[in-house]
């Protein structure tokens, strides 16, 4: 079994990580050995759940530990550094998105992993979904005509369960929900469209993080408006509108979409199937196997090189939102003028 390190025991590896890590040393893949986390409550958490794991002191003792796969799951301002140590001593890495805090330092990383012919991927898991497949195959197809245009929401009421309040800072993150839920709407959209042409981005920053962000992009002749939220509170779509129809997606729903074709007297929701005929993922098996497809890379890298394919383009159109922001709109917010 491939020997597997883990940084960062936070609220992403106690919901998804432990049971991937559980479900790959049952089908004899990989086994956790070590992890490292500055919180030892949340170490000694993680450790607790998968007996036979070394708790480390330091991300150095991680390293010595002889993992041949390091988990980054630690907060995005370690990502570079840590993934370039692990890849400087040969072990290959699996990084939590963002990848990285700008697509600048990503290319560092990339240019590491080229370097040392070690695998390095990111947590985009959402590739794993039959139906992100599936709406790929759908729109290749031209199933609703020709398309025009693309709306995304994404985010809603923040309920993740951060263990400090520096998750809410730019020195931490990079940003705020534009840089958190980003890499997965923009790597989706490029994956579908190809590199987009950004039009205009607006943010509520203010000088702190961004709750409240929306970007307007062209892909050729394709108009897409996307927006995102802390705190509003709507369904997470992604709708394609076609000159036929149209795709709608709701973004956590791993095996079903629906479509909606002019002039049909209703709405087919379509369930779909792993490529394979294979039961459709759930999210955590979605998340299981991009952890397997990364143990794969690991036995393919000495002979063909480092396989890489981390979302870099959406890392490239962030920082391009960021350099052209301009104030969002909030016309509940009154200029008050002193006499």
């Amino acid at each position: 079994m491939i020997r597997i390190g883990l940084s960062g025991c936070g609220a992403v590896s106690e919901r998804y990580y432990v049971p991937a890590l559980q479900a790959l040393q049952a089908e004899g893949r990989g086994q956790l050995v070590a992890a490292f986390d500055p919180d030892h409550a949340a170490l000694a958490s993680i450790c607790g759940r998968l007996p036979g794991a070394q708790a480390c002191r330091s991300y150095a003792e991680l390293l010595a530990a002889g993992p041949e796969l390091i988990l980054v799951a630690s907060p995005p301002r370690w990502h570079a550094g840590q993934a370039a140590e692990a890849l400087a001593k040969g072990v290959a890495v699996h990084c939590e998105k963002p990848l990285a805090m700008s697509a600048e330092e990503a290319a560092t990383m990339i240019a590491a992993a080229h370097a040392a012919r070690r695998p390095l991927t990111e947590g985009l898991v959402r590739r794993q979904f039959p139906a992100v497949r599936a709406i790929a195959d759908l729109l290749e197809r031209g199933v609703i005509g020709p398309l025009a245009s693309v709306e995304v929401f994404e985010g809603g009421p923040f309920d993740w369960p951060v263990s400090s309040p520096a998750y809410f800072s730019r020195a931490e993150s990079g940003g705020g929900v534009l840089r958190d839920l980003g890499p997965h709407v923009f790597d989706l959209l490029i994956g579908w469209l190809g590199e987009p042409e950004l039009v205009a981005y607006q943010d509520d920053a203010q000088g702190g993080v961004e709750v409240n962000a929306q970007a307007r992009l062209a892909f050729g002749d394709v108009a897409a408006k996307v927006r995102f939220s802390r705190d509003w509170s709507r369904p997470n779509r992604f709708v394609f509108q076609g000159a036929a129809g149209r795709i709608v997606w709701t973004s956590y729903e791993t095996d079903r979409l629906e479509l909606i074709l002019d002039g049909a007297p209703f709405t087919s929701t379509l369930l779909l199937e792993e490529t394979g005929g294979g039961p459709a993922a759930d999210f955590q098996g979605a998340f299981t196997n991009q952890l397997r497809l990364a143990l794969e890379g690991i036995g393919r890298a000495d002979a063909e090189g480092s396989p890489l394919d981390p979302g870099v383009g959406a890392l490239r159109l962030i920082d391009l939102c960021y350099a052209r922001r301009a104030p969002l709109s909030e016309p509940w917010l009154v200029n008050e003028q002193i006499a």
